[in-house]
C-alpha cells in the first residue's frame, strides 16, 4: 500500500478536520453500513434509516429501477428495493450514492464534469474487467464502488482549496503529473486523502488499499489494487485521445489479466456502454464522446510496436513503477 510518512499524516488528518466543519457526516449512510454489518439485519430497521435520507433513499430506488437490473415491474417500496438488492449491494449502493453524493454536493460546478467523467469510467472498467477476466478473489461490485471512490480525495481537495486546486486538477495528465503538482502545491495528493478518509470511515481495508494504490504499478499487489489501476488507465485512455498511457494499459492487462489486444477493444467498448448506464443510474450528463475508432486504431497501433520490442515492453513497465 502507498506508503505514507507520519508528518504528512498528521497535515492531511488536520486538513480533513476542516471538511466536517464544511459538512455534517453522512450519518445516514454510515449508520445503514452499521446496521448491515450483521448478516441476519432487519430490513425494516435499514428501510426506516434510510427514510431519514429522502435522496439516498431516492438513490437506491432509482439504482433498483435502472435499466442496468432490467426489471419488468417498478419496485416503489424501500423494503422490496433492499431485498431485491440483497446485502452486499446494498452496502456497496450506500456506500458509493451516500458518501460521494455527499463530498459532491458543495464541490465547484466546473470540477464536476472531470470529477464524474473519471470516477464512473474508473468505477464501469473495473466491473467490466473482473467479469471479462472471471477473476474470482474480486467482486464486481465492491469493484465498481472502489473507482467510483478513488477520487474522492480530488474533492475534498476542491472544495477545502477551492482556488488553489481547481486550476491545479485540469493538469490533462492525471496519472503522473497531476500526482506531482499536487505534492508540490499541496503537500499530499489526493490518494493520501482518499486513504484517509475512507481510513476514518472504516471501510473495507482491500477497497482502503486499491485506493491508495490506484495509480501505482506494483506487480505483486492485491487482485483488486491490480483491477482498479488497468480501470484507472483505461479512463485516462477512453477520454484522452492518442493518451500515452496505451502502453502501460496494454501491459498491465496483458502481464496481470492476459488480455491481448483484442480483449482491450472488447473492454473499451464494454465500458463505454456501462458508463451510459452509469450516468443514468447517478443521473449525470457527462459531456464530450468516446471515440472507439481511434481507440482501436491507436491500440492496434501500439500493440504491433511492442511485438517489433520487448525490450522497450520492459523499459515501460519499469519506468511506470519507478514514476508512480
Amino acid at each position: 500500500m502507498l506508503t505514507i510518512a507520519e508528518e504528512q499524516i498528521q497535515a492531511v488528518d488536520a486538513f480533513l478536520t476542516r471538511l466536517d466543519k464544511l459538512h455534517s457526516m453522512p450519518m445516514v449512510a454510515l449508520r445503514v453500513m452499521e446496521l448491515t454489518q450483521d448478516p441476519e439485519f432487519e430490513m425494516a430497521d435499514v428501510a426506516d434509516c434510510l427514510e431519514h435520507d429522502p435522496a439516498l433513499a431516492a438513490s437506491v430506488l432509482r439504482l433498483v429501477n435502472s435499466s442496468y437490473y432490467g426489471l419488468t415491474q417498478r419496485v416503489t417500496s424501500l423494503q422490496h428495493a433492499i431485498a431485491y438488492l440483497g446485502r452486499r449491494s446494498l452496502r456497496l449502493t450506500v456506500l458509493s450514492f451516500g458518501l460521494v453524493k455527499t463530498l459532491v454536493h458543495g464541490a465547484p460546478a466546473q470540477f464536476h464534469q472531470a470529477y464524474w467523467k473519471r470516477s464512473l469510467t474508473m468505477a464501469a472498467a473495473a466491473r467490466k474487467i473482473t467479469r471479462l477476466t472471471d477473476i474470482r478473489q474480486v467482486d464486481a461490485e465492491t469493484a465498481f464502488s472502489a473507482g467510483l471512490l478513488a477520487d474522492l480525495g480530488m474533492l475534498v481537495m476542491a472544495q477545502l482549496e477551492t482556488e488553489k486546486y481547481v486550476d491545479l486538477s485540469e493538469e490533462p495528465d492525471h496519472m503522473i503529473q497531476l500526482i506531482e503538482q499536487e505534492n508540490r502545491i499541496m503537500g499530499f495528493d489526493h490518494r493520501t486523502v482518499s486513504q484517509r478518509l475512507l481510513t476514518t470511515w472504516k471501510l473495507p481495508p482491500e477497497l482502503i488499499e486499491a485506493v491508495a494504490n490506484h495509480h501505482t504499478y506494483l506487480p505483486a499487489a492485491s487482485p483488486l489494487s491490480q483491477v482498479l489501476l488497468a480501470a484507472n488507465l483505461l479512463a485516462e485512455v477512453l477520454w484522452m485521445p492518442g493518451s500515452p498511457y496505451m502502453q502501460p494499459l496494454q501491459l498491465v492487462l496483458g502481464n496481470q489479466f492476459g488480455m491481448d489486444v483484442d480483449d482491450l477493444i472488447t473492454l473499451a467498448v464494454e465500458s463505454k456502454e456501462a458508463v451510459n448506464k452509469s450516468m443514468e443510474i447517478f443521473d449525470v450528463q457527462l459531456e464530450g464522446q468516446i471515440d472507439l475508432e481511434a481507440i482501436e486504431q491507436q491500440a492496434r497501433e501500439q500493440y504491433e510496436l511492442a511485438a517489433l520490442d520487448t525490450a522497450a515492453d520492459l523499459d515501460c513497465v519499469e519506468a511506470f513503477a519507478d514514476t508512480l
